[in-house]
């Protein structure tokens, strides 16, 4: 299980044995399930999320805005039981 989050500024501070590059305040994505193998650690799963223009306006995103993101999820193997994603920045377009 996993989620996105997402917010308007960078960060690079430690955060839970990774790197979170999203600065505060932050918003989540409902959890989502990375679907992979039900049994060993293959990492197999993925996420996605569609950023569609409807889920930005509600956010009171414009054309020109720069998102910052990044996945969190479960990683039970892990000595925080917890893995981030490498980061992603995009710009809101009309």
């Amino acid at each position: 299980n996993g989620v996105l989050f997402w917010g308007s500024s960078p960060s690079s501070v430690p955060f839970q044995g990774g790197i979170k590059c999203v600065g505060n305040p932050v918003i989540r994505s409902v959890l989502m399930n990375a679907g992979g193998s039900p049994s060993g650690s293959d990492c197999t799963g993925s996420y996605d999320f569609a950023f569609t223009r409807a889920y930005a306006a509600s956010f009171g995103l414009q054309a020109g805005d720069v998102v910052y993101s990044q996945f969190w999820y479960r990683d039970p193997p892990d000595p925080s039981h917890t893995g981030l994603t490498d980061a992603t920045a995009f710009f809101i377009c009309d």
